[in-house]
C-alpha cells in the first residue's frame, strides 16, 4: 500500500506538472506513454515488445506524434488510412501475418495509439483537465461507494470486485465534479453537460473493464511493473484511453 500511495502521488504530480506546462513536453510525454502501452500489449499478444506487430504500431505512433508537433496537422486522416491499408497489404502478401495477428495489430493501434492520441489533441486546452476529473473521479467515487454500499456485482466474469452501486456512485460523483468544472468555465449548457458526464463516466468504466478483460483472457495480473504498486502504464491509463476521445469530440461538436 505504501508503494502504491507513493507511486500514485509522485506520478499524479508529474502528470499534473506536464499538463500544466503543455507544449511539446506534454506531447513527448504522452508519446512515451503511448509507446510503453504498445510495448505492454505487444508483450502480451506477440510475446515480444519489438515484434513486427509492435514495430508497425510504434511507426503509427511516431507518425501521429510528428503530425501533431509540426504544421502538417491535416495529415491525420491520411496517416490513419495509410496505417490500415498497409496492414491489410502486408496481411495479403506475408505468410507470417494471418487474420488473427492482423486483428491484434489493429486492436493495439486503435486501443493504445489512436485513443491516446486524443490526449495530444487536447494539449493546451482546459478540457484536458476534464479527462482526469472524469477518469479518476469515476474510479475514486466508484471505489468508495462500492466499499460502503456495494451489494450487487456489475460484471463478475471480468471484474469480480466491481458493483452496480459503485458504478452508480462513480457516475454521480463524476457528474457533480463535471458540472462544477463547467461552471468554473462559465459554461451552463446543463442538459448537454449532464448527458455527456453520465456517458463519459460509463466510457471510463468501459475502459477499466476492457483492460480487465484483456488481463483475464491472457491470464496476467498486471500489464507491467513500471509503476510500483499499480502495475504497468495501462493499469493506470485504461480509463483515460476511453475518456479522452469522448471529451475531445464533445468539446468539438457540442460546445
Amino acid at each position: 500500500m505504501k508503494k502504491r500511495v507513493i507511486t500514485g502521488v509522485t506520478g499524479g504530480a508529474f502528470i499534473a506538472v506536464v499538463t500544466y506546462l503543455g507544449g511539446n513536453i506534454y506531447d513527448f510525454v504522452y508519446f512515451g506513454i503511448t509507446c510503453i502501452a504498445i510495448y505492454e500489449l505487444s508483450k502480451i499478444y506477440f510475446g515480444n515488445g519489438f515484434d513486427y506487430g509492435a514495430i508497425v504500431n510504434y511507426m503509427f505512433a511516431i507518425a501521429l506524434f510528428i503530425e501533431k508537433i509540426t504544421e502538417y496537422r491535416h495529415f491525420f486522416d491520411f496517416f490513419l488510412f495509410l496505417y490500415i491499408s498497409l496492414n491489410f497489404l502486408i496481411f495479403v502478401f506475408s505468410k507470417k501475418v494471418d487474420a488473427n495477428k492482423l486483428a491484434r495489430i489493429i486492436f493495439i493501434g486503435t486501443y493504445a495509439v489512436f485513443f491516446m492520441y486524443h490526449m495530444m489533441l487536447l494539449n493546451g486546452s482546459p478540457y484536458v483537465w476534464l479527462v482526469y476529473i472524469i477518469a479518476f473521479g469515476t474510479d475514486t467515487f466508484a471505489y468508495f461507494t462500492g466499499k460502503m454500499l456495494g451489494r450487487h456485482k456489475l460484471y463478475p466474469e471480468v471484474s469480480p470486485n466491481k458493483t452496480i452501486e459503485g458504478a452508480i456512485g462513480g457516475i454521480i460523483g463524476c457528474t457533480i465534479f463535471s458540472i462544477l468544472f463547467f461552471n468554473y468555465l462559465r459554461i451552463n449548457k446543463y442538459i448537454y453537460i449532464i448527458i455527456f458526464s453520465v456517458s463519459a463516466s460509463i466510457f471510463s468504466m468501459a475502459g477499466d473493464l476492457t483492460a480487465s478483460k484483456i488481463k483475464r483472457e491472457t491470464g496476467i495480473k498486471d500489464f507491467g511493473y513500471m509503476l510500483p504498486g499499480h502495475g504497468g502504464i495501462l493499469d493506470r491509463f485504461d480509463s483515460v484511453l476511453f475518456v479522452a476521445p469522448s471529451v475531445y469530440y464533445f468539446v468539438q461538436h457540442f460546445l
